[in-house]
């Protein structure tokens, strides 16, 4: 009886092996250990479980994993700042889309570069990200094209038409690179995967997600009160739920033993044992 039952999981698999199986992690505890009080209007968190704070006046606020205020950087001159990159703590990325306008900051917030996309011949950018050799991926939703390009502008590589390519035209809300793959959230689509030189390779059939991290092989991404995790080499979907209190509005990012979650006037550090 017991072999019957394992030849039929294996064929399950063999059938299907891209396919998410939803498995819970055991129940985890939190611990409270600080709170900033701060009003943001968006949070993220580096490999490093720095904290960096986006103010409704476009001002950074960088954080020591403790809570400790660290370095602080403002421009009120190109509009909206949407997007901060962290994957390299040494080399952050700022995207203000009001005037199509990417800014790099060292570690200590402190402006070390500036590209104007449309010297990339990028018109109509609505998501970028730190590539792993210091170059910049963004997405032209005019041309319906993933580009890698130089700090100068230069494009070095670039995807075919994703229109063409795809069901629909992707509309992504989120980009982040890691190792040799590229990865656009579209929550219509999915999350769609690409390799190192823009060629699309594959959709990971996550729909509904517009936000996402990426740890490891493991993309992390907010389900209601859970925090689930998409394993890369086995397709398995594990689940933990959050600390109670936490609302649909609030925010979450997760860093090794730590839970980050942005509330609307304050930022919560839980440990998790």
């Amino acid at each position: 009886m017991n072999k019957y039952k394992i030849n039929i999981i294996c064929i399950l698999f063999w059938a299907v092996p891209t396919l998410a199986l939803t498995q819970a992690i055991t129940p985890l505890s939190y611990h409270l250990i600080t709170q900033i009080s701060i009003t943001s209007k968006f949070l993220t968190t580096d490999k490093l479980q720095q904290i960096y704070a986006v103010t409704p006046k476009n001002e950074i606020i960088k954080y020591a994993p403790d809570g400790i205020k660290l370095y602080h950087y403002s421009n009120n001159t190109l509009g909206d700042l949407i997007y901060l990159d962290t994957t390299d703590p040494f080399n952050l990325l700022l995207y203000y889309t009001d005037y199509q306008i990417i800014i790099t900051l060292d570690r200590t917030l402190n402006k070390t570069g500036e590209l104007n996309l449309l010297n990339a011949n990028a018109l109509q950018v609505s998501t970028i990200g730190m590539s792993n050799d210091g170059n910049i991926w963004l997405y032209d939703q005019a041309t319906f094209q993933l580009r890698k390009v130089a700090q100068d502008g230069k494009t070095l590589s670039e995807s075919q038409n994703l229109n063409l390519l795809l069901p629909q035209a992707p509309k992504p809300t989120q980009l982040i690179a890691r190792d040799n793959w590229v990865y656009l959230c579209d929550p219509s689509l999915g999350i769609l995967v690409f390799n190192n030189f823009g060629q699309y390779d594959k959709t990971i059939d996550l729909k509904g997600v517009s936000a996402f991290q990426m740890i490891e092989n493991r993309i992390f991404f907010r389900e209601g009160n859970h925090l689930k995790v998409y394993d890369l080499k086995s397709f398995l979907i594990s689940e933990m739920p959050l600390p109670e209190g936490i609302t649909a509005e609030d925010e979450v990012q997760n860093q090794q033993n730590r839970l980050f979650v942005k509330k609307i006037d304050s930022i919560e550090i839980y440990e998790l044992k």
